[in-house]
């Protein structure tokens, strides 16, 4: 089972591989919903092949997240708009999260690991709340 899930997770990544030019946001967004899955699942399991894969699929993806396209980009130029800024300040700041589940996971703190997924998670949220006007 655990050899099935790490080669859905690989080929799934594989799959959606592109470079950071041409990146479509929505499949990034989704391949970043299925790094959290993963990891939520690994955390359910006690698997740690899948939290180790999952966080790494969400590092490799994160940095690509870009929020949709304004009107206001025209004036000030993509990368001085606030949800740009805000943005990528969140994927810092889930960047970081998820080195810190890697930390605590392995060293066995399991709870402060599933508590750091979870910061993740709200990081997530609050900018689908802000950006996206969930």
């Amino acid at each position: 089972m655990k050899k099935s899930l790490l080669v859905l997770v690989l080929a799934s990544g594989v799959l959606f591989a592109q470079d950071s030019v041409g990146v479509d946001q929505k499949k990034n967004m989704q391949e970043l919903e299925v790094a959290m899955a993963v990891i939520q699942r690994g955390f359910l399991y006690n698997d740690d092949t899948l939290v180790v894969g999952g966080v790494k699929s969400l590092q490799k993806r994160i940095m690509h997240i870009e929020p949709p396209s304004k009107e206001d980009e025209e004036i000030l130029g993509k990368g001085n708009t606030y949800s740009y800024k805000y943005a990528k300040k969140e994927a810092k700041k889930i960047s970081i999260l998820s080195e810190e589940i890697l930390t605590h996971y392995n060293m066995g703190e399991k709870y402060t690991a599933m508590s750091r997924y979870k910061d993740a998670l709200k990081q997530c949220l609050a900018c689908h709340k802000k950006i996206r006007k969930w």
